[in-house]
């Protein structure tokens, strides 16, 4: 699944050697039309909460809505404004938080998703402006996805793509009435159980254990 929620399938792979034409025009059409499109990950929130310096659950109150994709498994989308269902974040047709916007955000018009070894991240083009590409420098989409996809990004998604596997399977062994307990459980876990002034992998690789024993005691 991309951030959007859709199957990378239905985009178009590409390959990391292939070049490109792109710059932002500042439609802004991107950013409208998005209602409960746009995925908040759980380092995309964190980063948030440092550019607001709040905490990670007061930012996902604010900004974010929580959507559930499979029972009792909740993801925060981007809350949106106006008739046009904008970006909470756009602004004249400027993103107000460019530093720190999420991950979907920073990749456009691509995207990555890892293989199912989680060794290696094949490239997507999710963009469907085809003005988008008439305009600007030439860019190697391989080299995109370096300068808007670093180190801590491509930590953080093996570890949530392991991660949610196992839950998964710890999931399906809950009754079903517990739906309300699971989702409480991932939000606590996957996005708000976070200090700020401490390093953001560290701690979600202990919330994802500490989210997988209270699985499973739920599915006793």
């Amino acid at each position: 699944m991309n951030d959007n929620g859709v199957p990378y399938s239905d985009y178009p792979q590409i390959q990391p050697n292939a070049s490109f034409r792109f710059a932002c025009q500042q439609c802004a059409r991107c950013c409208r039309n998005v209602e409960k499109s746009v995925m908040v990950e759980s380092l995309d929130l964190y980063r948030l909460a440092e550019f607001f310096a709040l905490d990670m659950a007061e930012v996902a109150e604010r900004y974010t809505e929580a959507v559930t994709v499979a029972w009792g498994a909740p993801v925060l989308m981007l809350k949106t404004a106006g008739p046009d269902n904008a970006c909470v974040f756009l602004n004249d047709n400027l993103c107000g938080v460019r530093l720190s916007r999420p991950r979907a955000c920073r990749l456009y018009p691509l995207s990555v998703g890892p293989d199912d070894s989680l060794k290696k991240f094949l490239i997507f083009n999710v963009s469907g402006e085809q003005h988008h590409f008439t305009k600007g420098r030439w860019h190697r989409a391989q080299e995109w996805v370096d300068d808007n996809f670093r180190a801590v990004d491509r930590a953080y998604i093996k570890m949530e793509y392991r991660s949610i596997k196992e839950c998964g399977k710890i999931m399906n062994r809950i009754p079903r009435d517990r739906e309300n307990d699971v989702m409480l459980l991932m939000l606590h876990w996957r996005y708000f159980n976070f200090d700020m002034n401490q390093a953001f992998l560290t701690q979600y690789l202990h919330n994802m254990e500490m989210l997988k024993q209270a699985l499973e005691k739920l599915a006793k």
